[in-house]
């Protein structure tokens, strides 16, 4: 039987408690040059996590802590990014965060997080919508571009102090502001997950011999966005996700949960189902 996804799972998964708990969790390899399914299943909770709120943005924060759960996983977090500028010219209300291994071998992950239930993501987003992209000439989604450039001289400070692997990932807007990052300093290895196009040909050219992993979870549906004809192109190797399903039920309760649960194209969408489905390839 198929897990349903709730409102919350999608639009609120930094109110999880199990992250790192879902499954087993395998070796991290920092020293993967392909494609690697437990490097996967790491940074989509890391992408699950980064929307969890702490000391940085609330006082007191949710419990268990963000840095409590980054412990029991043998990581912990070396810089918060918080632009808190989102109503002001140039500002974006981006945030993200650097988490390194407590243990060897040593790496680090800059993980960019997703659209919040707030205007100024939406925002962010929508921003996309001004204008169609130029031919002829590196260009991307305006949103994106200012959502980096309001954090990227913390960001590209803290990058310049690490010696040892950094991975780069992100979740729907993070993923976009991820994959810029990408193209501004080349990271070990780049994975988005329910990425919308970031940019033109022109941007998708400029990232040949970067590692970019794009993550798509069935038929979410902002992996179709923006759209192809407004000069969009994805960027990378798509891995392609299914959804698990165990049988039928004819359960009463399950079915009147799935009625009101968030509709496929949406569901698919949420970061839990990347971590649950990583492992299970489209057919």
């Amino acid at each position: 039987m198929a897990t349903i996804t709730t409102w919350d799972d999608l639009l609120f998964p930094g109110k999880a408690t199990d992250f790192f708990s879902r499954r087993p969790m395998p070796a991290f390899d920092p020293f993967a040059d392909r494609y690697s399914e437990a490097n996967a299943i790491w940074l989509a909770e890391l992408c699950r996590l980064v929307y969890r709120h702490d000391i940085e943005e609330d006082n007191p924060p949710p419990l268990p802590t963000r840095t409590s759960f980054l412990e029991k996983a043998g990581l912990r977090q070396r810089c918060f990014f918080n632009d808190l500028r989102p109503k002001l010219p140039g500002g974006s209300g981006t945030q993200g965060f650097l988490i390194e291994s407590v243990n060897a071998p040593a790496f680090a992950v800059l993980v960019f997080r997703g659209t919040e239930q707030k205007p100024d993501d939406f925002i962010t987003d929508l921003k996309v919508g001004l204008r169609p992209l130029r031919s002829g000439v590196v260009d991307v989604h305006p949103g994106y571009e200012q959502g980096i450039d309001s954090v990227w001289s913390d960001v590209a400070h803290e990058l310049s102090a690490l010696a040892w692997p950094v991975f780069y990932t992100g979740h729907s807007l993070g993923a976009g502001l991820a994959t810029l990052a990408a193209a501004r300093r080349i990271p070990n290895a780049l994975y988005t997950f329910g990425s919308s196009r970031v940019g033109n040909q022109e941007f998708v050219d400029s990232l040949k011999g970067v590692q970019v992993y794009r993550i798509v979870d069935g038929a979410d549906i902002i992996a179709d966005l923006p759209s192809h004809q407004s000069g969009y192109r994805h960027v990378g190797e798509e891995v392609r996700l299914r959804t698990l399903d165990t049988g039928i039920t004819l359960d009463p309760v399950y079915w009147v949960r799935r009625l009101i649960a968030p509709p496929k194209f949406a569901a698919d969408h949420a970061l839990v189902n990347y971590v649950d489905r990583i492992g299970s390839p489209a057919a």
